[in-house]
């Protein structure tokens, strides 16, 4: 009888699993996350800092430059998670989406004189559109039926404003800051709004197996913008 009652004691002084601090992988995504001399940056990291300090969760940042090797660290644990992303059926296999950090439009762009209509049948058939590589938005656009030339987002501000590309199939935030910052006037060019899109953090299955509140905790916590 001792013993069993020296067992239930010890049943309920046994310290609980310490939650292990996230590895949250950071891509270059301009205007909303960047590495600028080795600080991070950006409109998105803010309100995620301030999501997992409300929530109590230890954190460190990680810059991996591209959405695909955001993913294979992912799948091989060397992250816990990444920020910020759209959703999609490979990133869902391996990890869970929060509520949305931010709003943003899958857009088309094209410049005045372009030949075709953004998104058109003759654009697709004929034109040479461009996307940011490694991101949805590109892989969407593949999958369509368009001739794609996928680029990082800097070279493809270049090639569109010199006339390489028919028409640029982008998120419209990054892709404008892009254009804004090589100084090309707005007035020379156009915007065709396709679907909103919600960018939210994405943590790793293997991550919320060990520590099942943790998305529960950030959610609470996360103010959309």
């Amino acid at each position: 009888m001792q013993w069993i009652v020296l067992l239930v004691l010890l049943s309920f002084t046994v310290p609980s699993l310490a939650q292990e601090p996230m590895r949250l992988g950071v891509p270059q995504l301009k205007p909303f996350t960047y590495l600028e001399n080795n600080t991070f940056k950006g409109s998105a990291i803010q309100p995620i800092e301030q999501a997992l300090n409300a929530s109590g969760i230890k954190y460190t940042f990680i810059y991996i430059e591209n959405y695909s090797l955001l993913l294979k660290a992912v799948r091989k644990g060397s992250i816990d998670g990444f920020f910020i992303g759209t959703k999609n059926i490979e990133r869902d296999r391996y990890a869970e989406f929060s509520k949305p950090i931010l709003v943003d439009y899958y857009s088309w762009f094209t410049l005045n004189d372009a030949p075709y209509e953004a998104g058109s049948r003759e654009l697709k058939l004929q034109g040479k559109i461009g996307a940011v590589a490694k991101t949805n938005s590109y892989r969407l656009s593949i999958r369509r039926g368009f001739q794609v030339y996928g680029q990082p987002s800097t070279l493809l501000a270049e090639q569109f404003i010199n006339g390489t590309l028919d028409a640029v199939f982008a998120t419209e935030g990054p892709f404008t800051y892009q254009l804004d910052a090589l100084n090309f006037p707005k007035e020379r060019y156009n915007i065709q709004q396709e679907s909103e899109r919600p960018f939210a953090m994405y943590i790793s299955k293997k991550y919320l197996n060990q520590f099942p509140d943790t998305l529960k905790k950030i959610n609470q916590h996360i103010v959309t913008r």
